[in-house]
């Protein structure tokens, strides 16, 4: 049962890296955005337009008094049990449910009860993510985004001959499910609809620093090759579901916000021309407006600092998978590198997560089996030189006596004394590691049974 639902957690990590070849994630703030003045509504064809969720825009709320560390939200998935003489079928049956515990116990500083499970209008097994995390939390901590796409014929995962089957024909030849955008009041524990479009896929979605717009991206499918419609392309929305807005028809990648303007990277080509394989990194104006920032042909995940200028990129692996040697680094938003955090050998797989710290002091990244926290601002080693400089600390080791370990998901908390990890060594759960005495601290979720899994974490602080 355990090797069936891990099966699972990889299928779900071959389409998200589908994705991320040609949706790379990168969050950007570098300006204080000014008030934006709601654009004309322009809904997509086929999609209802949602009522406003009691009725004024959402503004930024005061915190209520809470945990000092917040609370986690995660995903427990019970797989169904079957029994002889039943024959399980070949797909996975099992349910999903969103719980949550509060922050301080799963850093260890007091015991964990049992978690509070949190009820969801749609099921949770139909949660749509581009990302490795669960929910997208706004700048003020309240409000919590999910993406849900029921499963259809072209979300399902393919093998590599029925993919080059399916680059020859349309979308409009399948059954495609609808997608919405949930949103999550974690202070009155409610939900509303944001956004809902029939026969599309929503990338995950990125708040803007201010917490007034939501974009995200819109395609009629997940796979990189299918040319996109008109109505596709980069979209805005308030909170409240008001104000949609098509900004742009481009085939592009989402990377976060810069004051007013949407980050994007474009790849040169359609997949799996050559020009595919670089891409432009763009500033994207609400009127359409672009401005040009850099191209690179660097295969890798980034991710900006929170107090913006800065992008921290860590290698991927890419197609070919030729490269024994991957970096981690710093660099400017013209794409020059300023920092690097070493260079380490890795033929199988990217380096991945890679993360800023709430405040950038911080980073923290995965390489095989080890995790790695290093200050912004470090000694670092001259750019091409290879090896690990003085000041990147090993924080974990992931235990590899039955398989290769891989990690889904790091998170280091608001006061940098404690790093989250989703790790799966044989089974995935979550561990904590403080970063001031090195003691590692796995997670016991209380009333979970072996059989089930905890899963997609989102830290709300």
């Amino acid at each position: 049962m355990k090797r069936i639902l891990y099966t699972l957690l990889t299928a779900v990590a071959v389409l998200m890296g589908n994705y991320f070849f040609s949706n790379g994630t990168l969050e950007v703030n570098v300006e204080t955005p000014t008030p934006i003045p709601s654009p004309t509504l322009v809904p997509l064809p086929g999609t209802i337009v949602p009522t406003p969720i009691g009725g004024p825009a959402i503004v930024p709320t005061p915190a209520e008094a809470r945990d000092p560390y917040g609370e986690l939200y995660f995903t427990i998935i019970t797989p169904k049990a079957y029994y002889p003489p039943e024959t399980p079928p070949p797909y996975i049956e099992a349910t999903y449910r969103l719980a949550r515990l509060p922050g301080s116990c799963v850093v260890g500083l007091e015991e964990c009860p049992e978690p509070d499970i949190v009820q969801t209008p749609f099921n949770l097994k139909d949660v749509y993510s581009t990302s490795s995390s669960g929910m997208i939390w706004s700048p003020d901590g309240r409000y919590g985004l999910l993406v849900s796409h029921p499963e259809d014929e072209l979300s399902v995962g393919r093998t590599k001959e029925e993919l080059e089957k399916l680059k020859n024909r349309s979308p409009s030849e399948f059954e495609v499910s609808p997608s919405t955008i949930h949103l999550f009041d974690a202070q009155t524990d409610s939900w509303s609809e944001v956004y809902r479009a029939e026969r599309k896929f929503f990338s995950t979605p990125h708040w803007s620093s201010d917490g007034q717009w939501i974009t995200f991206s819109i395609t009629n499918s997940p796979w990189a090759f299918h040319p996109l419609d008109a109505d596709d392309g980069i979209y805005i929305v308030r909170p409240d579901g008001s104000g949609v807005k098509q900004v742009s028809a481009a085939h592009a990648n989402i990377l976060g916000w810069i004051g007013n303007s949407i980050l994007l990277q474009r790849p040169n080509g359609i997949y799996p021309s050559i020009d595919y394989r670089t891409s432009r990194m763009e500033m994207l104006a609400l009127d359409g407006e672009t401005k040009p920032l850099f191209e690179t042909d660097r295969v890798a995940f980034y991710s900006l600092a929170p107090d913006g200028g800065t992008l921290l990129v860590a290698d991927s692996q890419g197609e070919s998978g030729n490269s024994s040697i991957k970096a981690v680094d710093v660099l400017a938003l013209d794409g020059s590198i300023t920092h690097s955090f070493g260079m380490y050998t890795n033929l199988d797989s990217s380096i991945y997560p890679s993360v800023w710290s709430p405040d950038g002091s911080l980073v923290a990244f995965a390489n095989l089996r080890r995790v790695y926290v290093a200050p912004r601002d470090g000694s670092g080693l001259p750019n091409g030189t290879a090896g690990i400089p003085p000041d990147v600390r090993e924080v974990y080791v992931a235990d590899d006596t039955f398989v290769q370990p891989s990690f889904w998901n790091l998170q280091i908390s608001n006061d940098n004394k404690y790093l989250l990890m989703d790790v799966y060594d044989g089974m995935p759960h979550f561990v904590t590691v403080s970063l001031e005495t090195g003691q590692t601290i796995p997670l016991e979720i209380k009333g979970m049974t072996e059989s089930e899994q905890a899963s997609w974490f989102s830290w709300r602080q």
